[in-house]
């Protein structure tokens, strides 16, 4: 009876630590994942290639994105879509059509800034709700805990151990409300020619301030 309590607490206290180590290695892989995910997004600074974005009722479009560091992004539609959609680090700007007046929310209430905007991603952990690393990829969750951004956003790199094969896949976004949009990257590339002009929008049928 004495040997069987002998096995089963050698037992126990194995189970025990292959436990503690199996989950200190899954912090330790977290923590790794974290700092090449957020150094590949600091030495990224500008970007291009097409993009395709599914909405909630799985509708889809493409176009061409440009992305500039801080807090900078420009989606412009392909036919028969006229639309444009432009964060310029301060302001996201919607047009339906060019040359119109633009429908403007203050990008502080996206979660473009986290992820794209001043500093290291190491340096927001209270906005990282959740990390998840795969085999070949790692998705990151971000929430915020004061609620100045509504809803979550979900990014999906792929990932193979080290910041040189970490690339930006996608984003989901849900906002308040619960509607639902996807932006696919393709083809995103490291462009060093990206000027800040170009995320300004053309609006000259705007009516001047004070008229109506």
């Amino acid at each position: 009876m004495n040997m069987l309590r002998i096995l089963l607490s050698v037992c126990f206290f194995f189970l025990l630590t292959q436990q503690k180590a199996t989950a200190q290695n899954n912090q330790k892989a977290d923590t790794d994942a974290l700092e090449h995910i957020s150094t590949y997004l600091d030495k990224l600074d500008n970007g291009a290639g097409t993009f395709l974005q599914i909405d909630q009722q799985g509708n889809t479009s493409t176009g061409q994105f440009l992305m500039k560091r801080p807090g900078m992004m420009r989606f412009d539609y392909d036919p028969p879509q006229k639309l444009k959609v432009v964060a310029d680090g301060k302001w996201l700007a919607v047009q339906e059509a060019p040359g119109e007046k633009a429908d403007r929310y203050p990008l502080s209430q996206t979660p473009l800034p986290i992820f794209w905007g001043k500093g290291s991603l190491t340096d927001k952990a209270q906005y990282i709700s959740k990390l998840d690393v795969f085999d070949s990829a790692a998705e990151i969750l971000l929430q915020d805990p004061e609620g100045d951004f509504p809803g979550y956003a979900r990014l999906t790199f792929n990932y193979q151990g080290t910041s040189e094969t970490t690339l930006l896949r996608s984003w989901h976004v849900v906002d308040a409300q619960g509607q639902a949009i996807t932006i696919v990257l393709n083809d995103l590339q490291k462009r060093e020619n990206i000027d800040r002009k170009d995320f300004k929008l053309d609006e000259r049928h705007r009516r001047p301030h004070g008229k109506f």
